[in-house]
């Protein structure tokens, strides 16, 4: 299939009030959505049917720890990833894996020259092919880690890490070995053996995979250069097998804010895609954005929150969202999930702050991370 050019329609989905409620609360039911049967053919949930409790926490050093990323490709094999920091710029790798009995850190698995950074990403497709993005914020040696099933091996960066704009924000893992990075404007495929560069018209923060010809990236609009005044602007990529197309999305952050850009992205089926992220208003509150696409168009999805930043889908068909509301008093902010089930949204209270999620295939269970703990929903 060749590259594809959709013109975006705009329909907007309105959640009305979402006031806080009970984890198995439901809010007032969404005029365009049904309770019956979703695009990828499993039947919507009522509601939310487990409950969140905290499974981890990780003891930090001088300033704490801090999780960044989650991935799972079985109930037997998870990883979470970030860092621990210490002195005024020290920074500890922190790497976390279940083996489906217990979280256990792993300190001296990692190759030396990956011990004392920042891993900001994790993705994986099977137990042999894990990624991480590992960040020297210090000005040392960044790159990739990448483990093989028996041990951890470390990839550089191969282009010169000192210029921010060719550093990854994102990676992705597929079978056989593959792998996808992005950054501002690039993305690079590795096929197992080599890397190859593609353009994609966006600078890339999440993206997501339901195969290597079905692949979505989100983040902001390219700035353009030298134009200080430009606003951000929320930003979707898909590759087809080919090529990366940007697809215009609809109603776009308001005039006057600053920082719009998606965060997160979740491909149900090849006609139910989830794009979610936020903006900054002028008085420095920060509102959500969130999209959803059915196979033709592109929908606003209007949602009470924070800035989003994680969504996953759970074996019963709900859809979970992280919101965060930023505070300017240290230790105030909030964090809330939004849960769709049936066509309902309701609020939930998480057990310990919740940033980024994760599913199996089936969905269950889904695992959050947030600060320095670990979370299950089952």
């Amino acid at each position: 299939m060749g590259p594809r050019h959709v013109l975006v329609t705009l329909t907007v989905l309105t959640v009305a009030g979402c006031t806080a409620a009970s984890p198995t609360g439901l809010d007032q039911p969404s005029p365009a959505e049904t309770p019956s049967v979703r695009a990828s053919g499993t039947p919507a949930a009522t509601r939310p049917q487990g409950r969140w409790r905290v499974v981890y926490r990780q003891k930090g050093l001088d300033y704490g720890a801090d999780f960044l990323d989650i991935t799972a490709t079985s109930e037997r094999d998870a990883w979470a990833v970030g860092e621990r920091t210490f002195g005024t710029d020290g920074h500890e790798a922190l790497l976390v894996r279940w083996d489906g009995k217990r979280w256990r850190r792993l300190a001296k698995e990692l190759p030396k020259q990956a011990r004392d950074v920042t891993l900001t990403k994790v993705d994986a497709s099977d137990p042999g092919n894990v990624w991480v993005i590992a960040e020297d914020k210090e000005g040392g040696e960044s790159g990739l880690l990448h483990f093989d099933g028996r041990r951890w091996s470390f990839v550089p960066d191969p282009v010169d890490t000192s210029d921010e704009a060719a550093s990854p924000s994102e990676v992705i893992a597929l079978g056989g070995g593959q792998a996808w990075t992005f950054g501002d404007g690039w993305a690079r495929h590795f096929d197992g053996r080599r890397w190859t560069s593609q353009a994609i018209p966006i600078v890339t923060h999440a993206a997501f995979a339901r195969s290597p010809q079905d692949i979505w990236a989100v983040g902001e609009a390219d700035p353009v250069p030298d134009d200080a005044s430009a606003q951000s602007e929320p930003a979707v990529a898909h590759f087809d097998g080919r090529s990366w197309q940007r697809m215009p999305l609809p109603a776009p952050s308001p005039p006057g804010s600053f920082e719009s850009r998606l965060d997160a992205v979740l491909a149900v089926a090849a006609d139910d895609v989830w794009a979610v992220g936020g903006y900054e208003t002028g008085d420095g509150t920060f509102r959500p954005l969130s999209y959803r696409w059915n196979g033709t168009a592109w929908r606003a999805v209007a949602l009470d929150g924070g800035r989003l930043t994680g969504i996953a889908r759970d074996s019963g068909g709900v859809v979970w969202v992280a919101s965060h509301r930023f505070s300017s008093e240290p230790g105030k902010d909030t964090y809330r999930l939004l849960a769709e089930a049936g066509g309902r949204w309701s609020r939930v209270t998480p057990a310990a702050p919740v940033t980024t999620m994760t599913a199996l295939p089936g969905g269950k269970p889904l695992w959050a991370i947030g600060q320095n703990a670990i979370t299950e929903y089952r």
